[in-house]
């Protein structure tokens, strides 16, 4: 890909494109808006829906007071891997 200059000694005021798509900076900037703002409201559903699960495992008081009175692992997620089978 080349700019088209042969030299830098010519008047660089009539040099005109120096770089490809020149003109679509804005609409790569919507697209990239638009991509982030889709992103974040993905990411906020499968948060909730994540959300919703746990809260529907734990939701029992039993198996939960079971699953604290068993942890000694950092999280309660590591005290579930190991105790699976009692849940």
């Amino acid at each position: 890909m080349s700019t088209g200059l042969e030299t830098w000694t010519q008047n660089l005021n009539e040099v005109t494109e120096l770089y490809p798509f020149v003109g679509t900076e804005m609409v790569l900037a919507w697209a990239a808006i638009a991509s982030w703002v889709i992103w974040h409201l993905v990411q906020i559903k499968m948060e909730n829906n994540q959300l919703a699960e746990e809260r529907a495992k734990f939701s029992d008081k039993a198996k939960l007071a079971k699953a604290m009175e068993v942890s000694n692992a950092e999280s309660l997620h590591e005290t579930l891997k190991g105790h699976a089978s009692d849940f």
